[in-house]
């Protein structure tokens, strides 16, 4: 961060200190608006001192706030990626559940913090997401049980790692179902294909 943007996060600081509710709100919405009209042209480190000014913004905001915030980011292709870390890992799903469903700005290693700790239903969330990294299937493999399971493997930007293949086929336990999808996948390392033809034929 430059020492200007950094300049201007410290007077920021200073300011919220004192700051009444209703300004924090209309400065927070103000700010968001500013950072929707201009997302698209802005580069990283701008994109940056956004997410620092929105995210002190949003401290002690009420559960309306932080929900309306979270429907309005969530689909923003570069978002503020400190702040949507923030939302999705929040306890309510009307928070979390946007965010973590949507957001292409959602880093990996936010999701698999999240995918550590979640309940099924917002794992579940998570293997529907449009793109998910190896990182992320491995910690859903891990911890999802069979239903979770079958809505990875179809989905297909779904990335599995070759220990995650492992995982699904030394877990088959004779279930040609989920062996079949896991067969249709393209993706499924060459070896572990021949164990998938003996569960199906077995």
């Amino acid at each position: 961060m430059t020492p200007g943007a950094q300049s201007l996060i410290t007077e920021l600081d200073k300011a919220l200190v004192r700051a009444p509710e209703p300004w924090r709100r209309d400065a927070l919405r103000q700010m968001i608006d500013l950072f929707l009209s201009n997302a698209d042209a802005c580069d990283t480190a701008q994109t940056d001192v956004f997410d620092e000014v929105l995210y002190r913004l949003l401290k002690k905001s009420d559960r309306a706030t932080l929900a309306e915030v979270a429907a309005t980011l969530a689909p923003v292709q570069k978002g503020p990626a400190k702040v949507l870390g923030s939302l999705a890992r929040h306890s309510d799903a009307a928070i979390s559940g946007p965010v973590i469903a949507l957001s292409p700005s959602l880093r990996d290693k936010d999701l698999v913090d999240i995918a550590e700790r979640a309940e099924p239903r917002m794992l579940m969330a998570i293997a529907a997401r449009p793109h998910i990294g190896e990182s992320v299937t491995d910690v859903l493999l891990k911890r999802g049980n069979q239903d979770i399971k079958f809505r990875l493997i179809k989905n297909p930007n779904a990335k599995l790692s070759e220990a995650g293949f492992a995982r699904l086929v030394i877990g088959l336990n004779g279930d040609k179902r989920l062996a079949a999808a896991i067969s249709a996948r393209t993706d499924v390392p060459p070896e572990l294909r021949i164990w998938l033809v003996q569960a199906l034929e077995g």
